[in-house]
């Protein structure tokens, strides 16, 4: 199956390869139609992507990808809210704070015993302008542009500098239980549905409850035989039907960090063209809002 729309991707403005307008101009290349970037949250890549797609002639939507552990671990997709909405905004701003902060702790770390070497944190602002949610791949990506790294040693960069040390300083700030970030959503507008949810599709009942009123079904994570039950579970409680590729594929932008093509095709980040998104059909339905079927 090839799909129209690829609703779950991420930019530079979270931890994606590419900018917005090189995300837009991948996808088109790649044949989708319709893109959604949804950044971990942060809601700073829409307007690049918005005016990009107008160029490039694609339909788009907004979209967040919020984390939750309330305890156990969910990713939501919020679509088409407002990021002005007052205590969005207010929420935004903290998990931007949240993940630069931590990201922050870990250079300087890194700074201090040598990980890191040639750049300062001033440096990685600079390089970074207008974008608030900062990680690892922000520090990778100015060290890059000073000749320092190359693509290709990325994860074993990440691995000895953030993997393990990001866990070792607490968060300034927490993220909101799952109740109340889907009633924030739809205060904001917006609605909420579930990412690639090969974990908790025996939870779908009381999420439901909740407030969640889709989830994504073509997403690289998920099996085949996930896939065809979270289908049949949208299908029959009526549910909005997502999907996108998020770090695999094309669009995912780290296809070159392998050193050849056979590497690249034993990768998990590997997938056919077209392979994750959702159809033509069920992204109208998303973007008004209204199930047809």
């Amino acid at each position: 199956m090839k799909f129209y729309a690829n609703l779950h991707t991420h930019s530079t403005h979270s931890d994606g390869v590419y900018s917005p307008r090189e995300l837009v101009k991948i996808a088109k290349a790649e044949g989708y139609q319709a893109l959604a970037i949804t950044d971990h949250d942060t809601a700073s890549a829409f307007p690049e992507l918005e005016k990009a797609c107008k160029e490039e002639e694609l339909e788009c939507i907004f979209g967040v990808e919020f984390s939750v552990y309330d305890p156990k671990p969910y990713h939501i997709v919020g679509f088409d809210f407002d990021p002005e909405y007052p205590e969005m905004k207010k929420y935004l701003s903290e998990m931007a704070e949240r993940q630069t902060d931590n990201t922050k702790k870990c250079f300087d770390m890194a700074v201090s015993n040598g990980g890191i070497l040639g750049i300062t944190w001033e440096e990685v602002l600079v390089y970074n302008s207008g974008i608030p949610w900062l990680c690892n791949n922000h520090v990778y990506n100015a060290m890059i542009e000073k000749g320092l790294v190359k693509q290709e040693n990325y994860m074993q960069w990440f691995m000895e500098n953030f993997e393990k040390q990001r866990n070792l300083f607490p968060p300034c700030y927490d993220f909101k239980p799952l109740g109340e970030l889907i009633e924030l959503i739809k205060a904001a507008g917006g609605f909420a549905i579930v990412a690639h949810p090969h974990n908790c599709l025996d939870d779908m009942d009381e999420l439901i409850s909740l407030g969640i009123v889709g989830l994504e079904v073509f997403h690289p994570d998920l099996t085949e035989e996930e896939k065809d039950r979270a289908l049949k579970i949208a299908l029959e409680k009526g549910l909005f039907i997502s999907g996108g590729s998020d770090h695999s594929g094309l669009c995912g932008g780290f296809y070159n960090s392998y050193p050849s093509e056979d590497e690249l095709k034993k990768s998990y980040h590997y997938i056919p063209e077209l392979s994750a998104g959702t159809t033509k059909e069920y992204f109208k339905e998303i973007k008004t809002r209204k199930i047809t079927r």
